[in-house]
């Protein structure tokens, strides 16, 4: 087996997966990079087929591991996981039409298919017969959030495929609920809060994206940002964030440290989607240009995806009830928002996640 060879055609394989994530199918691009990874096939066939298969953390081309190491491969590997999948068998004769359309699947957030000249070998998320239990999934996912968080440490690897795996957890369950304030969870305790919070803004989030329109790779990449946007309050002391009486300027100051903290953070980490990096940085800086962290650029607005973020971040907020103020119902909140549009918020994206609520009779 040539490993340049096999890192060429992941590599032409993702440069397509990244093309459809980011336009569609039909782009020229995806076509382009679709037909030089079949050219690469060509000469990579054994007994007419090849094979890539996910066993763990490691990729395997028909029975030898693929060692080299690149943005491409561990991307790849994200991805199938991320799909469930943990075989893809490319037959000879696969044809350019066939490839694209198993780039849109992977691309997309439905199920993958096999067709004629290629199969995969699929995990599938499936739900309880008697009906799902949406509280249990969200719990599970929180336990998972609350148990990677609560191993990051400045100079530790943040475990990126696990929390990929519970943005799929989440759009799963808004495809079975579609009414998302059945999705979050409220707090159980104080001392829950950084972890219960970091999954609805996840969730409240991808609601957004969806409604305005975002699949895929983009909807993730969205959904990963929402929960990893206070992973900067991990490197704030314990007894400042679960302080329940009025926080002093000493105290106010060292919060306000969170943003930044948090995008130095992952910024550390290849495998993290800059998207997440962005809104760790931006989620509390305002429309108007106001807020923290403060910056020399201040007439630049916040990246669209801070700001989906940010109303996540508020609404959920001030619906959950602090030891410092009583949690708000959500009618209140949304007139709260409306109030702060144009100051506070994207007056556009106020009106797309209020209608998205209203769609589904949330208020």
């Amino acid at each position: 087996m040539s490993q340049g060879k096999v890192t060429e055609l992941i590599s032409h394989l993702m440069t397509a997966l990244s093309n459809c994530s980011l336009y569609s199918e039909q782009h020229p691009l995806v076509g382009e990079f679709s037909g030089n990874a079949l050219r690469v096939a060509e000469e990579l066939y054994s007994d007419d087929t090849l094979t890539l298969t996910l066993l763990g953390d490691s990729l395997v081309f028909n029975n030898s591991p693929v060692t080299d190491k690149g943005t491409h491969i561990s991307s790849l590997k994200r991805r199938l996981k991320r799909k469930g999948i943990e075989k893809i068998v490319l037959k000879k004769g696969l044809g350019i039409e066939e490839f694209k359309k198993f780039i849109a699947g992977v691309a997309s957030t439905e199920k993958v298919v096999s067709s004629p000249h290629l199969s995969v070998g699929m995990v599938e998320v499936r739900f309880n017969s008697a009906g799902t239990d949406v509280s249990a999934l969200i719990n599970e996912n929180i336990a998972k959030v609350k148990g990677l968080c609560q191993g990051i440490a400045k100079f530790r690897r943040l475990d990126i495929v696990s929390l990929e795996d519970a943005v799929t957890g989440f759009i799963t369950t808004l495809k079975k609920e579609t009414n998302v304030l059945r999705v979050v969870s409220p707090m159980k305790s104080y001392s829950e809060y950084t972890y219960v919070h970091a999954t609805n803004v996840s969730v409240l989030a991808i609601f957004q994206a969806e409604a305005l329109g975002m699949k895929g790779e983009n909807l993730h990449d969205v959904g990963l940002a929402g929960l990893l946007h206070d992973v900067g309050k991990l490197f704030v002391s314990k007894e400042v964030l679960e302080k329940v009486t009025k926080l002093d300027l000493e105290e106010w100051n060292a919060i306000k440290t969170h943003p930044v903290f948090g995008a130095r953070y992952l910024a550390t980490l290849s495998d993290v989607p800059k998207l997440a990096l962005i809104a760790a940085f931006e989620h509390h800086m305002k429309f108007d240009g106001s807020g923290y962290p403060e910056t020399k650029r201040r007439r630049n607005h916040q990246h669209i995806i801070s700001q989906i973020v940010a109303i996540a971040d508020f609404f959920d907020a001030l619906r959950t009830e602090r030891p410092y103020r009583r949690a708000l119902e959500s009618p209140k909140v949304v007139q709260l928002m409306k109030e702060a549009t144009a100051r506070d918020f994207n007056p556009l994206l106020v009106d797309n996640f209020v209608g998205a609520l209203r769609r589904i009779k949330a208020i």
